[in-house]
């Protein structure tokens, strides 16, 4: 088995794609820089093949591990959460006019996606914090309330799970289009200073 270390051949032999994996994230975090893809003789694994036993534990003519720098990683993790939740917002307040003109199947259709952004970002805070690189109790030394803006989102998140269940259109528009705003540009600036403090970490 080939195991390729951002495009270096590492001269490993393991025995199979678990030890692979194991042997190219001591190598990159030596270097300082973490695993963040994985292709299998050319195929792109994603997590739910490495939650197979059967799959990592059996061999392959070439791994191939790309990194990145944490730091970098997280930078641009959160850079791209602060934008899924601006493009979300749009998103929202075109949910909200299409209530409005009462074409609820458009609306609802275009809510969920919507939702479906804030559920990528909430896990993106998750596993960006699961880094370690920044931690919660250093971000709100430096002003940044992360808890703050999930409390304000899942407040958001009920308002919404319960004038949908009673089908009030009007007060899903109503929270769409002028109260989860505030949330959205708490969440944007959140998002934008911690991947601005993730850059001073030493």
């Amino acid at each position: 088995m080939r195991v390729l270390l951002d495009d270096i051949d590492t001269g490993l032999s393991p025995a199979n794609i678990a030890d692979a994996l194991a042997d190219a994230a001591r190598l990159a975090e030596s270097a300082g820089r973490m695993v963040v893809d994985v292709y299998v003789d050319g195929v792109h694994w994603q997590e739910e093949d490495f939650d197979s036993a059967t799959l990592v534990q059996r061999s392959a003519s070439e791994v191939r591990f790309t990194t990145a720098c944490p730091k970098e990683l997280l930078r641009e993790t959160f850079l791209h959460a602060a934008e899924a939740v601006l493009n979300a917002d749009e998103q929202q307040r075109a949910a909200a006019k299409l209530l409005q003109e009462d074409r609820a199947t458009e609306a609802y259709a275009a809510l969920l996606d919507a939702l479906n952004t804030w559920s990528h970002v909430q896990s993106a805070i998750a596993q960006g914090l699961s880094l370690g690189i920044v931690t919660r109790e250093r971000a709100e030394t430096a002003g940044i309330s992360i808890d703050t803006a999930l409390q304000s989102l899942e407040s958001q998140l009920q308002t919404l799970k319960l004038a949908m269940s009673r089908q009030d259109h009007v007060a899903v528009s109503d929270c769409l289009l002028y109260e989860f705003p505030m949330t959205t540009r708490l969440f944007a600036t959140m998002l934008a200073e911690f991947a601005e403090l993730s850059t001073q970490v030493a």
